[in-house]
C-alpha cells in the first residue's frame, strides 16, 4: 500500500482481503488520511449534526386507511424523530398541512429534503417553506434517497 496508496476496494480486490482489513490498512496510512480520507457512509444522504437541522420527507399510500390513504412522513435525520400525518391527497396543499402539523409537533427545521414530485416542486410549497424560513433541497425523483 505504501507504494501505490490504493483505496480500500482496490486493496481488497488485489490482495484478497476483507473490506474491513483493507479499510484498516488505508486508515493506518497517514498520507492517505491527509489526501483522501475514507468516505463516510452518509455521503449520499448526509444527516443533520443537530436536531431540526435536516429533515427528509416523503409520502406513501396505504389503501386500508380508505379516504385518508396518503401518509406523509417527516424524519429528523439527527434525532430520528418521526412525524406522520394522514391526508386525502398528496397535493401541495396536503404537504403544507402536513408541515404545519409537523412544525407544531417537532419544531421548525432549517432544511427539508424531498424528492422532485409535483407537490414538492410546486410554487405553493416553495412559498410556504420560504415564509417559514426553511431551505428546501431535492433528491432523486421518486426515490427514497
Amino acid at each position: 500500500h505504501a507504494f501505490f496508496h490504493q483505496n480500500a476496494q482496490a486493496i481488497k480486490r488485489d490482495f484478497h482481503l476483507t473490506l474491513e482489513q483493507a479499510q484498516n490498512i488505508v486508515r493506518a496510512c497517514p498520507n492517505c488520511q491527509q489526501v483522501q480520507p475514507l468516505p463516510s457512509s452518509g455521503a449520499t444522504n448526509p444527516r443533520g449534526l443537530e436536531s431540526l437541522q435536516k429533515w427528509q420527507t416523503d409520502v406513501t399510500k396505504y389503501p386500508s386507511f380508505g379516504k385518508l390513504k396518503n401518509i406523509h412522513v417527516s424524519i429528523d435525520t439527527f434525532s430520528n424523530a418521526v412525524f406522520a400525518s394522514v391526508h386525502a391527497g398528496e397535493t401541495a396543499k396536503h404537504v403544507c398541512q402536513h408541515f404545519s402539523q409537523a412544525f407544531s409537533y417537532l419544531g421548525v427545521p432549517q432544511e427539508i429534503k424531498t424528492d422532485n414530485g409535483p407537490s414538492y416542486t410546486s410554487q405553493e410549497l416553495a412559498a410556504f417553506l420560504n415564509d417559514w424560513g426553511v431551505r428546501h433541497t431535492f433528491g432523486i425523483p421518486y426515490s427514497p434517497t
